[in-house]
């Protein structure tokens, strides 16, 4: 099946991003009895059909008629990257219309994680990210970030968890994150719990607090990077719109709306933001909150000229932040030997 969305001029319906009740709404127009809806739902995220011919438990008939008005978001892997170190595949998909976004799958033996893109590219344009140096395209649809998750569990089987931070600022696509979070979280589908989904932002402060405000309470992880406004402005210059006390404001805001600790995350450059002064810095700002501080090793660009630490480095510095009364732990690297940070593959790819 091609990747269209129109059937002879007439444009059809994305179904996979449509609730129950949606879809009940939109069968009743077309004369379909209700519990047709339920089937329909069941057959899309419980079974992972994606294929109006694969729905065998529909009448025939009903079937050739769904595929004149409704469509699936199909997503193609271009290229699959093996890790020889670990279980780590690095996928490059492409979309309908030929973009290109990137997602992982990590298997920790007692689990699974998948991180997927929510944009395609981004406009956040923090320097020591290969996601932002061809700027946004255009949001990823609801739909599409539905399909981006059941294809990778048709390939890999079920997954444990969601991370919302590959390629894109998900909060800068709000109703379509929200939307998904939604149905993949449905009890009478999916049914992923929020607890096992992360939603990794760079930091817009509004859309955190109105993420709050919907009751979704999934995982919140903050790109932070620098305890320092200026220095975090020079690398990240979303800071320049909202500052770290207005992060800090928004974040406390989602703990006590969600209950959910929120996850700093600090990508560590090896003399940049690993000095005495980050120690303080971080203590002030966070010293006496139930947060973490998840350290990452810079994972370097060829547009960004500086050094990942060396483990010595990166073990020092979180000694120095444990010291100081702050929960701080190094995240485990997966598929260090496939060249790929966030984007990294994707603008490969281009070249």
């Amino acid at each position: 099946m091609d990747f269209s969305s129109v059937n002879l001029g007439k444009l059809m319906i994305s179904i996979n991003d449509k609730t129950i009740g949606e879809i009940e709404d939109l069968f009743k127009e077309k004369s379909y009895q209700k519990f047709r809806a339920k089937q329909v739902y069941r057959s899309i995220h419980v079974n992972r059909i994606n294929d109006f011919d694969q729905m065998t438990d529909l009448p025939i008939k009903m079937r050739e008629d769904l595929k004149t008005e409704f469509y699936f978001d199909k997503i193609k892997v271009l290229k699959t990257f093996e890790s020889k170190m670990d279980s780590t595949k690095k996928y490059l998909l492409e979309l309908a219309d030929k973009n290109i976004v990137e997602a992982v799958y990590m298997d920790y033996k007692d689990r699974s994680t998948i991180c997927i893109s929510s944009q395609v590219g981004c406009r956040m344009g923090c320097t020591f990210c290969a996601s932002t140096k061809n700027g946004l395209v255009r949001n990823m649809t609801a739909s599409e970030l539905i399909e981006e998750v059941y294809l990778l569990e048709r390939i890999n089987g079920p997954i444990s968890n969601i991370v919302i931070m590959g390629i894109g600022e998900p909060l800068d696509n709000f109703s379509n994150i929200k939307k998904f979070i939604e149905i993949i979280t449905d009890p009478k589908g999916r049914n992923l719990s929020h607890r096992s989904i992360t939603l990794s932002t760079s930091g817009l402060s509004p859309k955190i607090k109105d993420l709050a405000d919907t009751g979704l309470d999934v995982n919140l992880a903050l790109s932070l990077h620098y305890a320092d406004d200026k220095k975090r402005a020079v690398y990240m210059p979303v800071a320049k719109r909202y500052n770290i006390k207005d992060l800090i404001e928004a974040t406390d805001y989602y703990f006590d709306k969600t209950g959910r600790r929120v996850s700093f995350e600090y990508v560590v450059i090896d003399g940049v933001n690993n000095l005495k002064e980050d120690v303080e810095n971080l203590h002030d700002l966070l010293f006496g909150k139930n947060v973490h501080i998840n350290l990452i090793p810079l994972n370097p660009i060829e547009e960004f000229d500086h050094k990942k630490p060396g483990a010595r480095a990166l073990e020092d510095f979180k000694e120095r932040l444990t010291k100081r009364g702050l929960n701080a732990t190094i995240r485990r690297s997966m598929g260090q030997d496939i060249d790929a940070s966030c984007g990294q593959l994707r603008n490969n790819y281009a070249r």
